[in-house]
């Protein structure tokens, strides 16, 4: 109302300066129409920036540097813990939503002994890589377990920003991420997620886009706010800094506080401009099987790159999930994993391109751990306890134990009894009580996972970043296996301390 008062007096005081009087009808009409667009670009604006900006926090805190003995581009330390890892709270203290967790409080019991020892380690990163996590909420779980890695405590808020969204209006405590970013992380780099619940493929290209539970696409403008974002590149070393974990005091953070205004003020600001590395997370649980295939996984690979600048890409394979009905679905997913690996391996590489793209084996060590849990539950008969992990293809011989659920269940996508059960109950009508393996059987208890996935990507980023020259393809397959082997699998990791 006020634009079309101003407009209809400026085209009155125009009319007498140049002694053209126009018709009442006409200034109407045409303020009326210049209103109209003015109200709709405003609107579309506000639409824009209120689903799509990240909100940065009020006081942004760097990241001290941390007590790694290494060099390199990334590494990452290693710890024993006093406690169970799993009961460290390392990987969750920035956790959202927390219906994903798996604590005593959420009715979940530790690992037996035999299987909790090859989970007994944290991992510590430190990098000034760039590194970005694309997919859904599993890979949104990840990505926070790795800025917790990155991380000292109580530099979370500090340093993080995020879009978030809530679900459910009757329990707004439940919050999603659909983006966030954590920059400096420990050695000065940036660690940031992107919630994408589809391949990244030019038809789910869409504008404007939405910070919502069930938008299903993305755009190119979202991926201009991580490229776009402004962080303090100087790093700071924490006074009498101890240790992997760290408590910040009051004193500590006024320190600071005065150091990163001093650092601003002599123009030590970065700006992210392009990742070096994206981890893809292909969102399975959102897509028909049928559709993830070659062709459209290349494409994601390469538009991953040209949105984002990332040159190396790494993938997790696909791990059993509650929305793999049925032997054909489980068979489905075997080939995908296999499609991906091929397609790691066989991807045309270019000048300028992407240069490398790495397999972690994320579904072979929960493959594993599932069989381990199912023979605790004497799911298992005879002649498939004897099972040869290294053999291609044996979790398909086994698909019947993958899914075997509660006989009685009042869930649409109900979870696997080795997922989620520590025993049986004798009367399969009641609930098994729980095990920190998975939540509700497409989420992964980062408790469990938090360290093995944490290292497998420093390791498997160090094949290429840490190398004294470009690594050859043989050279990045072997670094891959090596990596796989040692923290995608029930393999003993040797943690000194």
């Amino acid at each position: 109302v006020i634009f079309w008062h101003l407009c209809l007096t400026t085209m009155n005081r125009s009319a007498i300066a140049t002694s053209f009087k126009a018709p009442a009808g006409q200034a109407y009409y045409c303020c009326s129409r210049i209103a109209l667009i003015y109200t709709i670009v405003t609107a579309v604006l506000w639409y824009h920036l209120n689903n799509n900006i990240i909100i940065s926090p009020s006081e942004r805190v760097t990241t001290p540097e941390d007590t790694l003995h290494h060099n390199n581009r990334i590494s990452v330390s290693l710890q024993k813990t006093p406690v169970s890892a799993a009961d460290s709270g390392y990987y969750t203290r920035i956790s959202q939503p927390d219906t994903y967790l798996c604590g005593d409080e959420q009715g979940k019991q530790s690992l037996p002994s035999t299987l909790q020892k090859y989970f007994n380690f944290i991992a510590s990163i430190q990098t000034d890589l760039k590194i970005i996590f694309v997919g859904d909420s599993i890979s949104a779980q990840f990505a926070q377990a790795f800025d917790s890695a990155a991380l000292d405590e109580a530099q979370e808020d500090s340093v993080r920003a995020k879009n978030i969204f809530r679900p459910d209006g009757n329990r707004p405590s439940i919050i999603h991420i659909c983006r966030s970013i954590c920059s400096p992380i420990r050695g000065g780099g940036v660690s940031a997620f992107w919630r994408i619940t589809n391949l990244i493929l030019k038809e789910n290209n869409k504008w404007p886009s939405r910070c919502t539970g069930f938008f299903r696409h993305w755009n190119e403008g979202q991926a201009l706010d991580f490229l776009n974002h402004e962080y303090n590149s100087t790093q700071f070393v924490l006074p009498s800094n101890k240790g992997v974990s760290h408590q910040v005091n009051r004193t500590t953070t006024d320190y600071f506080q005065k150091s990163k205004l001093a650092s601003f003020k002599a123009g030590n600001v970065n700006v992210v401009n392009g990742f070096d590395a994206a981890v893809f997370r292909v969102p399975h649980g959102w897509l028909q099987l049928d559709y993830i295939d070659s062709a459209r996984l290349i494409e994601t690979i390469e538009t991953t790159h040209r949105i984002l600048g990332a040159t190396t890409i790494v993938i997790p394979t696909l791990p059993m999930s509650n929305n793999v009905k049925s032997e054909n679905d489980w068979k489905k997913v075997t080939q995908i994993n296999r499609m991906i690996r091929e397609v790691a391996r066989n991807i045309t590489k270019s000048e300028g391109d992407v240069q490398y793209v790495l397999v972690q084996e994320f579904g072979n060590l929960t493959n594993q751990l599932l069989m381990e849990n199912a023979k605790n539950l004497d799911l298992l008969s005879l002649h498939q306890r004897d099972i040869d992990y290294s053999r291609e293809g044996w979790e398909v011989d086994v698909a019947n134990v993958f899914l075997q659920r509660p006989p009685i269940t009042t869930k649409k996508w109900p979870p696997s009894d080795s997922q989620v059960c520590s025993s049986l109950p004798s009367n399969r009508t009641e609930a098994c009580p729980g095990v920190k393996i998975s939540s509700d059987g497409m989420h992964w208890c980062v408790e469990t996972f938090g360290g093995r996935f944490t290292a497998s990507i420093a390791c498997l980023l160090g094949c290429v970043y840490n190398a004294a020259r470009p690594p050859t393809d043989e050279e990045i397959r072997k670094c891959e296996q090596r990596c796989n082997d040692q923290f995608m699998s029930l393999a003993m990791v040797d943690v000194k301390g």
